[in-house]
């Protein structure tokens, strides 16, 4: 199939989106359901992040997606991100997120209302059935952002899949404004609600750019 072909990196993306931030209850076990059973151990105290993006762009074509990073986690002597559940809109996507970077997307439909820089809400379901809902609407003043402000450290991830660890660190650039959530919804065991917990922050990524380079690749989970 044609959407099967492997798209290799870097993959350089333009988009819009949404970043939730939030401090998890440690307790709840939707944390511990929606974290990979090899990375319970060695999850770390801190934020999770949900993140909405249109892609307008990329080497796979315009393509939409919500994913969750429910912390960081000790991957040998250093700490990263990782993301634990992903839903994209296209096949090109699945693929080769799955090969180039080890992050375990799934396809499902996405219904998007509204523009980007203005009240939106994004219906992901799959098979006619929700898996998430929320509404955003950006407010105050847009600033520009960076990666490059940042350690390299504190922005790498790492997937492990099929007995590998892929570690990669994006880049991005873009503007960004404060972002009220207004509404949210989710199939509790198909992706955890979104800003559950106590939310320390919504951001609207007005416009983006960003390069998902090739991934170090090592046998095992150091």
């Amino acid at each position: 199939m044609p959407g099967d072909r492997i798209i290799t990196p870097p993959w350089r993306l333009a988009g819009s989106g949404l970043i939730i931030v939030t401090k998890p209850d440690r307790e709840d076990p939707s944390l511990q359901r929606f974290t990979p059973t090899e990375l319970r151990p060695r999850a770390l105290p801190g934020l999770s992040i949900t993140m909405f993006v249109d892609y307008w762009r990329s080497e796979a074509g315009p393509y939409r997606e919500l994913l969750f990073i429910p912390s960081r986690f000790r991957i040998g002597n250093a700490r990263r991100w990782s993301i634990s559940r992903i839903y994209v809109s296209t096949r090109a996507s699945v693929v080769g997120g799955r090969a180039n970077w080890g992050i375990p997307k799934e396809l499902a439909s996405f219904d998007l209302d509204g523009v980007a820089d203005q009240r939106q809400r994004v219906t992901v379901s799959r098979e006619d059935r929700m898996i998430a809902s929320l509404e955003f609407e950006p407010f105050g003043p847009e600033i520009p952002v960076t990666t490059a402000w940042l350690p390299a450290r504190l922005l790498r991830l790492a997937q492990y899949r099929d007995g590998q660890t892929f570690e990669f660190t994006p880049a991005a650039r873009g503007r960004m404004r404060p972002a009220r959530l207004l509404g949210a919804e989710s199939d509790p065991q198909a992706f955890p609600l979104p800003g559950s917990g106590r939310m320390l922050g919504a951001f609207s990524v007005t416009s983006f750019e960003m390069e998902f380079p090739p991934s170090q690749v090592v046998e095992g989970l150091p």
